[in-house]
Order: C-alpha cells, then structure tokens, then sequence
C-alpha cells in the first residue's frame, strides 16, 4: 500500500516541536511583560528541548498505553513507530539542559526548575494511572496545562530582579495561559467523541472558553479605567501589558469558540493545528498591539 503524503504543516506536530514553539513565544511576550531584558541565550534554547522532551515522552506514553495501534493518529503513531530515535534524540537533549542549568544559568533557574519538574513528575503520575476512558483526561490536562504555563514562564521570571516566586504561581496572565492550555488539551482530547457526549463536550469547552474570555475581559475594563486616572509612565504594565495581553487572550478565546463549533467540519490533523494556532494567537496580537502603541516609557 502506498504511504500517504505528510501534509508541509502538519511536520511541526508529529515532530512534537509544536508545543516548543508556542513555549518560546509566551515566554518572549512574558519577558517583555515583565520588563526582562537580560535573558541569556541559554534560557531559551533550555526551554525549548525542555518542553520538546516532556511533549515527546507524553506522546510515547500515550502511544504504549494504547494496545491497539488502529486507534492512534497520525502523531503518537509517528513517535511509537520511531521511538528508539526519538529516545536517543531526549536523552542528549536531557544532557543538554542539565549542562545549562547548572553550568550556565543564575542558580534561581534551578530553583525555579525543581517546581516545574515538580509538577511535570505529577503530571506523568496521573497520565499512567488514568483509565483509559476518552473522558478522563481533565485532571491530566488541568496539570498538564498549568505545567506548560509555568514552564515557559519559570525560566524568565527567574531572571527578574524585582518579582518573587509567589507572582508568578499566583499570576493571572500564567494562569489565563495555562487555562488556554487546558481548552487546547481538551479540544483535542473530546473531538473524538459522538452523540450526546459530544454535545457534553462541546458545552464544556464552550463554558471553559466563555470564563476565559470573561475574565480577559474584566482585566481589560479593569485597566481602561486605571488609565483614565493614573496615566503615566508609572503605570507602563498596566499600559501596555495588560491591555493588550487582554485583547490577545479574548482573540484566542474567540478562536476556541469558532473551533469548537467547527469541529466537526475540519479533518482530525487540521483540528489539532488550528487549536495550537488558537494558543499562540495572543502572542502575535500583543506583538502587532505593543508595535502600534509604542513604548510610553520612550
């Protein structure tokens, strides 16, 4: 039988460098946000294979727990079917990132690493004692998402000179990214489902997405009104964090919404790229909102 044809975009995810790249550009909106501008490079290329590991292990776990290997897609069917490579390739990478974080990094890096190492062991603990039930992954994805977000955010925050370590658990901009990562998770996870519990399903992310986006919104509001009484350079993360971090967030929440709805027109490969396009979509509309505005402190 003559092998299908990998569609160009859709190599990203069965590589697993999807999940890196969206770590890579939260975490650029978050240094900016936060006003870190001394980042090494080290930071960002440990961040990367960092999240690329953890991506690619979960997918070869997944991919074992499954005895019938009919019912994998296209991505977990890849990494089971290269996992030798793929194992080589995570432990040079493991290598790599311990050489950095302990040889190369401020010691704060390794601290905040211990946590997120933390919370990536709890993850994995839950993934392999989970049924095997399509509806049981929330609590996974609950970890997994908020795992994701304080990974990306964990390396740059070590790097501020004025934020403590309980800003950045207790955070609203991580918990909003990890709450996006959560729908994103289980956007994927629920799209097989039919009949009534899809309709379950669909009421669920369409709830999840609707706080959200309330909730970027009130931040939104919140920080209009800061500004019609204290505008001033004093209130620059307010001016230009903030608001456009809220708009970005609706613009993804909005993405979900419409994805949800059309799930069921998009094939299973182009669903599961559109929902990582909806996570890195804030991204880019802080970036065009941060260009537009400018700096107020300049």
């Amino acid at each position: 039988m003559e092998k299908e044809k990998v569609p160009w975009w859709l190599w990203p995810n069965l590589l697993s460098l999807d999940a890196p790249l969206v770590a890579l550009a939260w975490a650029w909106m978050f240094s900016n946000a936060w006003g870190v501008v001394s980042v090494p490079w080290q930071i960002w290329a440990t961040l990367g294979i960092a999240v690329w590991i953890i991506y690619a292990l979960d997918r070869i776990v997944d991919a074992r727990r499954e005895s019938n290997s009919k019912l994998l897609d296209a991505r977990h069917h890849f990494h089971q079917r290269y996992s030798k490579v793929f194992f080589r390739v995570i432990a040079i990478g493991t290598f790599l990132c311990l050489y950095a974080v302990l040889f190369n990094l401020a010691q704060t890096v390794l601290q905040y690493g211990l946590f997120v190492i933390l919370c990536a062991v709890i993850y994995f603990v839950i993934a392999l004692n989970q049924s095997k039930s399509e509806q049981s992954g929330l609590g996974k994805n609950l970890v997994g998402g908020l795992t994701f977000s304080y990974g990306a955010s964990a390396g740059i925050h070590a790097y501020s000179p004025v934020l403590p370590f309980g800003d950045m658990v207790f955070s609203s901009e991580v918990l909003l990214f990890a709450a996006l990562c959560l729908i994103n998770m289980t956007a994927i996870d629920f799209w097989r489902l039919k009949g009534e519990d899809d309709e379950d399903a669909a009421a669920v992310l369409n709830l999840g997405t609707l706080l959200v986006a309330g909730f970027a919104m009130y931040i939104y509001i919140s920080t209009l009104k800061r500004e019609a009484f204290f505008f001033n350079e004093d209130y620059y993360h307010e001016q230009v964090f903030y608001k456009p971090f809220a708009v970005g967030v609706l613009v993804g929440s909005a993405g979900f919404f419409l994805l949800n709805q059309a799930r069921r027109k998009l094939e299973a490969e182009a669903y599961r790229v559109l929902v990582d396009v909806a996570v890195v979509a804030p991204v880019f509309v802080f970036w065009v909102m941060v260009v537009l505005d400018g700096d107020p402190r300049n």
